[in-house]
């Protein structure tokens, strides 16, 4: 019940009364108003106030205002809740917490004693810190600063280990590679390696510091903990046998370590124009870091800059600190094999030890017993994997050009990331480097290729000049003309410097080279205004006129380096007037004629199929008053430094094998290259001082080009690595820690046409299929072979047409072995023409009829090879023949390593050996290699599709293939062209 106060002067009221003021009943005495008193009032009476308890208007009003209040409380959200709740248990916390350090301080150590402890995670890892020996120990100063042999060790820090692993191939059991995670265990002898001298153990395994004469390797006994159950005799046994087998152990190890593990520093004698040089790299001063990176890490991964020196100085640092010191080699792998000859010999003069800086590539090198730098590219390492799988006669391995992606670099690099770990355990550890410039880290970071420790990466900055990169407005569509004028506007307009044009393949490169040395000859006889007339504009009949008055022709140059190229010429089937219609075109084009003092320019190709002579001509000196103009592919990309270039003209293409995984049919085309390779190509021409780069392409068009290439791993046939790893013991390789896992489809592919042909074998394990390598798997993996190739050996062994076969296994092997038709040109069309029917004659007349014919275009490569080779394979008899030379040299140099292989590995009654001057093989030898032919490429056969009056869209010619839905047709420089059999086998 509410109550109500009462005004002032008032009189206490009952409940439920109506309360009235006095004033209004002394109304009579008022002094004022006349009026009769008891009819009207003079003063206003105030209203009446009706004021119940728990009744009228106000009291529910309030009430109401209440219950509103109460429904806005109790509407609070949740989350507000759990932060209110929140807020009050911080405070609760922050009460306690002064007491609760309070009561932990007395259990507290001093930190004097903390000092003197271990970490667990330490004593787990068997690292052991002895720093007291510091000062006994080690020199305060450091050597390298005084003129000393020791460099001063750094912290061994400990890099965040990776909990999680993923098994790679659990369920094969004789996997040669360690594919289960090893927990550490404290039963086995601990081994403790003084830190000041330069050694560590850990999960990087035993490391190795530049400059160090012996390691002090002390053993620590492991100490035997006490048995809930067990006597006390029972507990000092168990610690004198373990005592006694560690002090073994140790025995055995220090005399390995001796033996191997000792590191000597290695003084190397230079030049002082060399270490000039070297000084100017921006590598040299990052040689103490990265040292002492590899010694304390198993895998470490140094990205820089293309021109840093990464691939020079890197062994040298190496060799320098000791690695090589204890009879192992420094091992460097390179996609190209110009690359690793060109690296190898720029080694060998900086160091001035060309005994010990070596190369080997697939078909030569200058390996030696007192080889210890060894450059390699990476298809002869993973046959090195094949025989020695833990590779002890390396200490180092890198991995260079890692970017490229090439598919046995990642494989490589997926093998050394389990085999590196296993050599950290013993005394001859291995250490692995990635080297790149432009590197995806997330590809090689990943924990499916390193699941215990992530690799160290280092960078290194390079000292680049600025490049200001010039892009087109609109995009041409013939990039080669455009790079034509380009190039001209740079030699006629532009300061001195080396002009580096990136073109996509071997017969652009010859094309271009072909319309730039017609255009700027090196010295020219006659008056140079007749030669400069025939750049004039005019109409076309002038024009026609002029162009027979041309007096260019490259036998009338007066340099001897001009006998040179004009061989260059006729080697590449170029004639002098295919650059005729070109030069009438830039005539009537802004650009105008060459002026009269412009200097002559001196241009050379650079691609892979060209001779290793002719592609170090590249960095021999220019001749005097001319401007080097280089044609290269994507070789001088990364592989190989030019010196002196100023100026790139950067075409956007490249020309890229693209593969069909489950036809297992490959093309090369032409494509745009990716935002990686481009600044790639741009970084070239920052080297010596500021330089342009002259991309062919406008700006958006950049935008859009993907990152980075394609690895080659998904652009390729697996079936040669597959085998080769399954010759490995590696069962599952879906399974392998690739870089990039390709397509399953596409392995599951290789290993279908591997069990066709034999090579793998289905077998069931644990109510699983799977195939495993047979004993002609492991045959054929031995050749440096497609499994199609090897096979075609191994049958013609039984035949006994070996010299044969490996002629022609070695003459499919290599790209181009004859020279295309469609590249032999003459002074005029009508000797185009003849030189084109004189060839074809040649090649139809070695297979005339019988068992030839049938064998069509592959008897006119065994015939034409055969007939070259009898006559000791001269340029002049390979011109004659339609021969590459350069082709021919590698088809002799393959069939002797085959032959080799052949006469080595296997068990032969007799020894093979090949005539010089084999002759043709016979009808009947013919019709067997056509058998072992069919049989080892029987994927490859195709059928002649009959033309139908009603079918209308076949057209005339066409073949249907097993796997394909297109057709396909016969080359018009095949001998089968006009045959049209019904039945043909296609390479």
């Amino acid at each position: 019940m509410s109550s109500i106060s009462l005004p002032k002067g008032t009189k206490n009221a009952i409940e439920g009364t109506v309360i009235i003021e006095e004033s209004s009943l002394n109304s009579y005495d008022a002094k004022e108003g006349t009026s009769n008193a008891l009819v009207m009032s003079a003063t206003r009476k105030k209203r009446i106030v009706r004021k119940e308890k728990g009744q009228g208007g106000d009291a529910k009003k309030i009430q109401a205002k209440k219950r509103r209040l109460e429904a806005i409380e109790a509407k609070v959200s949740k989350s507000k809740m759990k932060k209110l709740a929140k807020i009050l248990e911080r405070k609760q916390k922050k009460e306690s917490r002064e007491a609760l350090f309070e009561s932990l301080q007395q259990y507290q150590l001093p930190i004097d004693s903390m000092k003197n402890l271990i970490s667990t995670s330490q004593m787990q890892n068997k690292e052991k810190k002895v720093k007291h020996e510091k000062a006994a120990i080690f020199p305060e100063k450091l050597d390298s600063l005084s003129g000393g042999d020791f460099v001063l060790p750094t912290i061994h820090n400990r890099l965040p280990q990776q909990e999680d692993y993923y098994e790679t191939d659990s369920e094969s059991d004789e996997s040669v590679l360690n594919m289960e995670k090893e927990e550490p265990t404290t039963s086995t002898p601990v081994i403790s390696i003084d830190e000041e001298e330069g050694y560590s153990t850990g999960d990087g395994g035993m490391s190795t510091m530049n400059g160090v004469v012996s390691a002090d390797i002390k053993l620590e006994e492991p100490q035997s903990l006490p048995r809930e159950n067990g006597s006390a005799a029972e507990q000092k046994s168990t610690s004198k046998e373990s005592s006694k087998a560690a002090q073994k152990y140790m025995q055995r190890m220090r005399k390995d370590a001796e033996a191997g593990l000792e590191r000597k520093h290695v003084m190397v004698a230079r030049s002082e124009e060399v270490e000039s040089q070297r000084a100017k790299l921006p590598i040299y001063c990052e040689e103490q870091a990265i040292v002492e990176a590899i010694s304390e890490n198993t895998c470490v991964i140094v990205c820089g800059e293309t021109g840093s020196g990464k691939t020079t100085q890197l062994p040298q640092f190496l060799y320098e600190a000791g690695y090589a010191s204890g009879g192992q080699m420094i091992g460097i792998t390179e996609p190209r094999r110009v690359a690793a000859i060109s690296m190898a010999s720029r080694v060998a003069y900086e160091m001035n030890l060309h005994d010990i800086v070596s190369y080997q590539i697939r078909y030569e090198g200058n390996r030696s017993s007192e080889t210890r730098i060894l450059f390699m590219t990476d298809g002869v390492l993973m046959k090195e994997l094949q025989k020695d799988i833990m590779l002890s006669a390396y200490s180092v391995i890198i991995i260079d050009e890692a970017h490229e992606r090439s598919m046995y670099s990642d494989v490589l690099i997926g093998l050394l990331s389990r085999i590196a770990p296993l050599r950290a355990r013993t005394v001859t550890p291995l250490k692995l480097i990635i080297m790149s410039a432009t590197l995806r880290l997330a590809d090689f970071t990943q924990k499916l290729l390193f699941p215990t420790t992530a690799p160290r990466v280092l960078k290194v900055e390079s000292r680049q000049y600025p490049v200001t990169v010039h892009f087109e407005r609109r995009t041409p569509d013939d990039y080669l003309r455009a790079a034509l004028r380009k190039v001209c506007r740079i030699h006629e307009t532009l300061p001195p410097g080396t002009v580096l044009v990136f073109l996509s393949g071997r017969l652009e490169v010859e094309t271009l080279l072909k319309w730039l040395i017609i255009r700027y000859p090196l010295k020219r006889k006659g008056n140079n205004k007749d030669v400069m007339r025939s750049y004039q504009r005019g109409s076309s009949r002038n024009r026609r006129k002029r162009t027979k008055s041309i007096e260019v022709k490259l036998e009338n140059y007066e340099v001897e380096v001009e006998e040179e190229r004009n061989a260059d010429l006729d080697e590449m089937g170029i004639a002098d007037n295919v650059g005729d219609d070109i030069l009438e075109e830039i005539g009537d084009t802004p650009l105008g004629a060459p002026p009269a003092d412009v200097p002559p320019l001196f241009c050379l190709p650079l691609y892979s199929l060209l001779s290793s002579d002719k592609q170090k001509r590249v960095f021999e000196p220019v001749p005097d008053g001319c401007r080097l103009c280089v044609i290269a592919t994507n070789v001088a990309e990364t592989s190989l430094t030019i010196p002196g270039v100023r100026y790139v003209v950067d075409s956007g293409r490249e020309k890229r094998r693209v593969h069909d995984p489950v036809t297992g049919v490959s093309q090369f085309i032409v494509h745009w290259i990716s935002q990686a390779s481009a600044d790639q190509r741009a970084g070239r021409a920052g080297r010596v001082q500021a330089g342009h780069v002259y991309r062919l392409y406008s700006s958006a068009v950049f935008a859009d080009l993907e990152k980075f290439s394609t690895p080659e791993i998904l652009n390729k046939p697996v079936d040669q690595l597959v085998l080769h790893m399954k010759s490995m013991n590696i069962v599952k390789v879906a399974n392998f820690p690739f870089p990039t896992r390709p397509d399953g489809d596409a392995l599951e592919e290789a290993e279908k046409r591997l069990i066709r042909l034999g090579a793998l074998e289905v077998g069931i394990k644990n109510k699983l299929k799977e195939a495993r390598i047979s004993a002609l798997g492991k045959t054929l993996s031995m050749f440096p072979l497609a499994p199609k190739f090897a096979k075609m050996l191994v049958m013609a062994n039984q035949s006994g047409l070996l010299p044969y076969a490996c002629t022609l296994v070695a003459v499919l092997s290599v790209r181009e072995p004859l020279i295309p038709i469609y590249s032999l040109r003459g002074e005029t069309n009508e000797e185009t023409q003849a030189k084109m029917l004189a060839a074809l004659k040649q090649r139809r007349a070695w297979c005339v009829q019988g068992q030839a014919r049938r064998f069509g275009d592959l008897a006119v490569l065994l015939n034409a090879v055969l007939a070259s080779l009898a006559e000791k394979g001269s340029e002049e008899v390979c011109t004659r023949y339609g021969v590459r030379h350069k082709a021919l040299s590698e088809v002799s140099k393959l069939r002797l390593q085959l032959i080799n292989l052949i006469n080595s590995l296997c068990q032969l009654k007799q020894t093979i050996a090949i005539d010089p001057s084999l002759p043709p093989p016979s009808e009947t030898q013919i019709r067997m290699l056509r058998q072992i032919v069919i049989a080892s490429l029987s994927e490859n056969i195709a059928r002649r599709v009959e033309s139908s009056t009603t079918n209308e869209e076949t057209p005339k010619g066409a073949y249907e293939c097993q796997k394909l839905k297109d057709h396909v047709f016969i080359d018009a420089s095949s001998v089968l062209y006009k045959d049209e059999p019904d039945w043909i086998l296609f390479q």
